[in-house]
């Protein structure tokens, strides 16, 4: 991309830092940062709606050999989170999800009372169901545009009521807050989540400008039941039985990880990019959130930009997640419930170390929560892997030669013996 600059007088190429915009970012470091979030946003939600991963599990595909397709990766990192979110609240003291086999060994116990005491499964299936659906929220947030301007999270330890927030990232005033419910079943105005809600506003525990974000049917249902709260309805009956299905299998199979692995990244090595929400952060994304501050572009234009500047590096950035080159201990560190990655190339490392001196643009990454490395070309990763494993091989014949060699001595020394 070349775009024309109106301080400069001249056109600039996309790998080109503006010095304007250097001595922008020199004087307020923290647009690094924000230029950061920016083009996470931008990625995930080019990423997540839209198919463009299958070119790039098709590439990746042709290059390693390997059968990988876009369906499920959402999932696999959805599903990391709910167990995570298990992990840190219900089952905190318990400590069931510290280790995926310990989390099988609990549905074992769990699946044995129940055949006793149904009340056991039951409890344990509605906790899947609640917290599932708090993840989905979180998700549904993290992955709107409007979580530009907003930040959600969910609340620990919570009163009852309330389960989720908003802010304004900027000004850190509250925007709304959330009660989240679910269910197994078709909601009626006779659903246990509407009356617990119509209790909650009879109570004081949630007000009356609160949101609710209920499962489909909600809105009629509330409304029937003469509650007059803002209603976002989110997933269908029949969808949050299919999750508490698919989380009970992967528990029972011990698959039950609250964190990225490197298994999970290697499954989903094309896919990287959206399991650990890894997007490459380049000079042309910094330079379109800068200007974009700077009102010299719209914020859909801006979006557009660093969003095609994510796919492209997508494909690097899920083959390095893959090869974990700089992953920590195999696996991404969750940062408000996302594992986030940015990948910085050598031409945009060059640029920062030049505005901030060198290191320093690792520590402002650091200090804002992001987990981060430097890329290197898929090609060459590709290759290094492939070279290793050539010597691999080249070993495992000579061992076989060496094996025969030693064979016909012992035949020969035997014939000695007979001799």
């Amino acid at each position: 991309m070349i775009w024309y600059c109106n301080r400069c007088k001249c056109h600039h190429q996309s790998d080109e830092l503006c010095p304007f915009i250097a001595s922008q970012l020199r004087a307020r470091p923290e647009l690094l940062s924000e230029a950061a979030n920016f083009t996470v946003i931008a990625g995930q939600h080019r990423l997540i709606t839209t198919q463009a991963l299958d070119s790039v599990a098709m590439h990746v595909n042709g290059v390693l050999g390997t059968n990988l397709s876009f369906e499920g990766t959402n999932q696999v990192a959805r599903d990391i989170q709910v167990f995570k979110r298990l992990s840190e609240e219900p089952f905190k003291k318990l400590q069931v999800f510290q280790t995926p086999e310990r989390a099988a060994e609990y549905l074992k116990e769990v699946t044995a009372k129940a055949a006793n005491s149904p009340k056991a499964m039951t409890s344990f299936t509605s906790k899947l169901t609640g917290y599932g659906q708090e993840v989905d929220w979180l998700l549904e947030k993290q992955g709107s545009l409007s979580s530009l301007y907003e930040k959600s999270s969910l609340l620990n330890n919570n009163a009852p009521g309330i389960d989720g927030i908003t802010v304004n990232r900027f000004t850190g005033k509250t925007i709304s807050q959330t009660t989240i419910k679910s269910s197994i079943n078709p909601i009626k105005n006779s659903s246990t989540a509407v009356t617990d809600i119509k209790e909650a506003l009879s109570k004081g525990t949630l007000a009356s400008d609160d949101v609710i974000c209920a499962p489909a049917g909600m809105e009629n249902a509330a409304k029937q039941a003469g509650i007059k709260s803002s209603v976002e309805e989110l997933n269908s009956s029949a969808a949050i039985r299919q999750s508490n299905s698919r989380l009970k299998a992967k528990i029972e199979s011990g698959a039950a990880s609250t964190s990225v692995t490197a298994q999970h990244v290697m499954e989903n090595v094309a896919q990287g990019a959206v399991v650990g929400a890894v997007v490459s952060l380049t000079v042309s994304s910094i330079t379109n959130y800068v200007r974009y501050r700077n009102g010299e572009i719209s914020k859909q234009e801006a979006l557009r930009d660093v969003s095609e500047d994510c796919v492209n590096g997508a494909l690097v950035g899920g083959a390095m997640a893959g090869i974990a080159l700089f992953l920590p201990e195999g696996a991404l560190g969750f940062i408000a419930g996302v594992a986030i990655g940015i990948y910085v190339g050598t031409t945009c490392k060059n640029a920062l170390d030049e505005i901030f001196g060198k290191g320093a643009f690792g520590a402002i990454l650091d200090s804002s929560g992001y987990v981060y490395g430097t890329v290197m070309n898929l090609a060459e990763c590709v290759d290094r892997v492939s070279r290793a494993d050539m010597v691999v091989q080249k070993n495992i014949q000579k061992s076989k030669a060496l094996q025969k060699k030693i064979d016909r001595n012992f035949d020969e020394f035997e014939k000695i013996k007979e001799w």
